[in-house]
């Protein structure tokens, strides 16, 4: 047999210790460098069990391992056991002549035991046997204490970096949970979200949020991880029944760590077939769920142990997690009981009360601005995502104002970027920052909208406009709450509130791939459609009075009102353009307003939309059919033939006149058809945005 240099050996052990990522695999090594040292046959290094008064086996050799598990050495039994109680090492040559020898193997015949000890405790032994007499010396006593020394040392150890890598998941998981219970008000929604966060984070192997009903006078399984539906449903149990019913009736948390064998585990579901490891070796800890002094519920979770669960440490987080539980429901009770005093009758007067039905600088009257200002209210002070959608015009941004300003954040910045006005290549920079010299033209850092908003609010308009690139970019920040700006490589983390605004079908975009499905069920978390101005026409007045008094006095003008036939016409035209067609159709009337009360020829621009046919029809004729300016005969643009009566109308003007009248009815139409998006319009015109801003400020369009 190769002979250990001891001295070596102790050295060898010294340096893993500080190098080792594998603590189980240095145990190994210091046993097998004691049995080289010693020579002998067989041994093995044992903890002490203080729960069971046993010595456990962490690793041996030569040894039968059913044998070693069968036979647990009890402490103060034995040369081993002896050892383990007092602390102190022990030699033993000839083990028929020691009275506490206990025979394991038949061929032993000499043993040695060092106790291993860490800071005056002891925590376990090296045993080591021979088939000799007289095997082993007191120099060989002297190395192998200090190598059980270091042993002791190195599960110290061990149990410390397990230690903290159960806590360091359980801090994780309790901030995964964190976030779900603030991203959402459904309640059902935060339960399962935790009780599936806790099996994925924590490897838990069934558990449940049992609350109590007082309807019913019975405590009832809410989420579950694990269990069928049907199966929930079996999960009732009275106030002080079972181990559930015990610990919500005594409000204190417990451990019960063999659970197949507890008297009060009524096992109702059938829990207990769900386990494919020995049933006797799963806990359950439960958890009360208080909120101040009344009792809610319990929750619960099994845990299969292993020699390393801490038992201790998992219940310690079931009562954060049942505190979290406990807030939970209380703010739902809290917007409960707010919808509930808040009737729609009381919503209608204080929004009388309050400067002519306004929320903001929203107005509206409309039962389903009414539930548009409920759904404001509710979710302004949360810090979910809102997606706004809606026709161009409907007051988009107005929204996105009203829930910032009566969000906690109000104080904060809120910034306001247009996704469709800027060029793609310049977007990111827009958004994110960039360094200097990361592209040409980048002279000086620069700080994003993101940075920016920080603690506050951005407002993405025209979203569905965004490059599928970037959208994986924005992607990643409502993941992980931090930007990048361009030609760094050190990412910031951002508290920002995200809310978008489209005029697009986003879901068909999804669809045709031109929209990331991921990015829009983030955005999505609240949805808010804004209503067109045609299908609330009782709210037309409303706004009609509130654009009248503003314009009349920011033009210094003497408007008194709008006459009733005037009033009638307003209420009667579709409104394409919805809110913004109506503010600027009454500050146009008013800046050219000659008289005090503003009748129909104050509102000639509109009156030829007015008819019964079809939209779409309305257009077309409008586009084919040009009035000549001289009165001559009008001018059928669509047949494609004209008379020489109406050329004659157009002498000297004719291209003019007819190039300009019809570019002006394509824009119109087109300005109509994609609900006055210019990157759209353009587009489907074939020109690019620049030339279509100079088109409509030549041919003087309104819209």
């Amino acid at each position: 047999m190769k002979k250990f240099n001891p001295i070596q050996s102790i050295h060898e052990v010294a340096t893993a210790m500080n190098s080792t990522q594998d603590p189980d695999g240095l145990l190994e090594l210091i046993l097998d460098r004691c049995i080289q040292i010693c020579g002998v046959e067989s041994g093995s290094l044992m903890l002490i069990d203080e729960k069971h008064g046993v010595l456990d086996a962490v690793t041996s050799r030569g040894m039968n391992q059913q044998l070693l598990r069968e036979t647990k050495l009890k402490i103060g039994q034995g040369i081993t056991g002896v050892a383990a109680s007092t602390g102190k090492a022990k030699l033993v040559n000839d083990v028929s002549k020691d009275p506490d020898y206990i025979q394991v193997k038949e061929e032993i015949k000499s043993e040695l035991v060092a106790p291993m000890i860490v800071e005056d405790d002891i925590i376990g032994v090296i045993s080591l046997d021979s088939n000799r007499l007289n095997a082993f010396t007191a120099e060989m006593l002297e190395i192998v204490s200090v190598l059980a020394h270091q042993a002791g040392q190195i599960f110290k150890n061990l149990q410390t970096i397990r230690s903290l890598e159960q806590r360091t998941k359980i801090q994780a998981t309790l901030i995964e949970i964190s976030k779900v219970v603030s991203s959402t008000l459904d309640q059902n929604e935060v339960f399962d979200s935790i009780m599936v966060t806790m099996e994925k984070s924590l490897r838990l192997e069934k558990g449940s949020i049992v609350l109590f009903n007082k309807e019913e006078g019975l405590l009832r399984i809410v989420a579950a991880s694990g269990l069928s539906p049907e199966e929930i449903d079996k999960g009732t149990y009275q106030p002080g029944e079972g181990i559930t019913g015990k610990v919500y009736e005594s409000g204190e948390p417990i451990i019960i760590e063999s659970v197949a064998s507890h008297p009060d585990f009524l096992n109702r579901v059938g829990y207990l077939s769900h386990f494919k490891h020995d049933p006797h070796n799963v806990s359950l800890l439960c958890a009360p769920i208080l909120s101040e002094q009344t009792m809610l519920g319990v929750v619960n979770a099994f845990i299969v142990q292993n020699k390393h669960t801490d038992l201790k440490s998992f219940l310690d987080f079931l009562q954060v997690v049942a505190s979290i539980i406990s807030q939970s429901i209380k703010i739902q009770n809290l917007v409960e009981e707010a919808k509930k005093e808040i009737s729609r009758e009381n919503i209608q007067l204080k929004r009388e009360l309050k400067n002519k039905y306004k929320f903001g600088s929203l107005i509206g009257k409309a039962a389903s601005m009414e539930k548009m200002f409920e759904k404001i209210q509710l979710v302004a002070d949360s810090r979910a995502s809102v997606l706004i959608t809606g026709e161009s015009g409907t007051g988009k941004e107005m929204i996105a104002n009203a829930i910032h300003y009566n969000s906690s954040r109000s104080e904060n910045p809120f910034i306001k970027i247009n996704c469709a006005a800027i060029p793609e290549n310049l977007l990111e920079s827009e958004l994110f920052g960039h360094k200097k010299g990361s592209f040409t033209g980048a002279v000086t850092d620069k700080k994003g909208k993101f940075e920016l908003a920080d603690t506050g609010t951005i407002f993405l308009d025209e979203i569905g406009e965004m490059d599928l690139n970037l959208q994986s970019k924005l992607l990643r920040v409502l993941q992980e709450r931090e930007i990048e700006a361009i030609g760094s490589t050190k990412a910031k983390k951002v508290d920002v509130r995200i809310i978008a605004a489209t005029n697009a079908e986003l879901e068909q975009l999804v669809a045709e791939k031109k929209f990331r499905a991921d990015l829009f069920y983030r955005l999505n978390v609240v949805k808010i459609n804004t209503p067109p101005l045609r299908d609330r026409v009782e709210d037309i007045p409303l706004l009609m009075n509130h654009f009248l008094e503003k314009y009349t006095k920011d033009n210094n003008k003497v408007v008194k009102g709008i006459s009733r036939e005037a009033s009638k016409l307003l209420l009667k035209y579709r409104w394409p353009g919805n809110v913004r067609e109506l503010e600027n159709v009454i500050e146009r009337a008013v800046v050219l307003a000659q008289d005090e009360i503003l009748n129909e020829d104050d509102f000639s621009d509109i009156l030829s939309s007015i008819d019964d046919l079809p939209e779409n029809t309305t257009e077309v004729a409008q586009l084919n059919h040009v009035e000549s300016v001289s009165g001559a005969e009008p001018l059928d643009l669509g047949s494609g033939r004209l008379t020489p009566g109406q050329l004659d109308g157009l002498d000297g003007r004719a291209m003019e006149i007819v190039v300009s009248e019809v570019e002006s009815r394509l824009i119109q139409y087109a300005m109509k058809k994609f609900r006055y998006t210019k990157t759209r319009v353009a587009k489907f015109l074939g020109i690019n945005r620049n030339t279509l801003d100079k088109k409509i400020k030549e041919l003087n369009i309104e819209y």
